[in-house]
């Protein structure tokens, strides 16, 4: 595995999707903190929808270069979300009831469920000819294929609302649902990527696992190096990422940038 290469394309990914988030950006919301600090207010407007939009434009590019340097296949998830099986209401029955286990029982891991439905789409001949788009904010953000397995992956942001777990859930049941749908053949691991601890000092899942509950570490939810190991195939592979960062502050990349942040006159 050669690390300087995949560097030097995680380091043009990142470029690559800041210098297009940035052309032409305009501050368009108005707030009346605009007339006391004007350019305090236009700095956090563009970081924040930067922030905001930070999985689709950098950290699925990361996800897909480590992938793809590791012998994953990456797949287009464009492809998955455009055209899913509808799922007929017997399986969502089988769904819903496994749902409700699961929230009782947090141990009950995902996976068993898609062996449950497997067998029950077999056993009752279960074939849908017919199909639609996933729903927004539930679709998969990575595809990858590997030694005859499919992974389905959620990148999700570190500042978390309340309560998300049992969202979350559902979505990832739908996804085994959707592979079992498409072919009983198919190996299947689904689960949500966290890329970073924003805590200081203090362990991700004691901050963050009620919210993520009742999704189990390292099975159904990853965060950090738990997450970025699994698609890399090496060790500290957060640090890794995080000194491009690093290395791109210290060349001056964001100096570019430096008027779009000033108020236009």
């Amino acid at each position: 595995m050669n690390k300087s290469k995949i560097k030097k394309e995680i380091k043009l990914a990142i470029k690559d999707s800041l210098e297009k988030f940035f052309s032409g950006k305009k501050v368009k919301v108005v707030h009346p903190l605009d007339l006391i600090f004007p350019k305090e207010r236009r700095i956090r407007s563009l970081i924040g929808g930067l922030e905001t939009s930070l999985g689709t434009r950098v950290w699925e590019p990361i996800a897909k270069t480590l992938a793809k340097n590791n012998g994953y296949e990456v797949l287009d998830e464009k492809e998955f979300n455009d055209s899913v099986p509808d799922i007929p209401r017997n399986l969502m029955h089988q769904l819903s009831d496994f749902k409700n286990k699961k929230l009782e029982n947090k141990n009950l891991l995902c996976s068993s469920f898609f062996n449950q439905i497997n067998t029950f789409i077999t056993k009752n001949n279960i074939y849908v000819d017919s199909s639609s788009k996933i729903p927004k904010g539930e679709g998969v953000d990575i595809w990858l294929r590997k030694n005859n397995k499919e992974y389905l992956i959620d990148i999700k942001t570190t500042q978390l609302n309340s309560g998300g777990g049992p969202k979350f859930l559902e979505n990832l049941l739908k996804w085994y649902a959707y592979q079992a749908l498409r072919d009983t053949d198919i190996n299947t691991q689904c689960f949500l990527g966290f890329p970073f601890n924003p805590h200081q000092d203090k362990d991700f899942w004691q901050k963050e696992g009620g919210k993520i509950s009742p999704l189990q570490k390292n099975a159904e939810a990853f965060a950090g190096d738990d997450f970025w190991n699994l698609l890399s195939g090496f060790d500290n592979t957060t640090k890794f990422i995080f000194d491009i960062f690093k290395e791109l502050g210290e060349e001056g990349f964001g100096e570019q940038f430096k008027e779009i942040f000033n108020i236009p006159k």
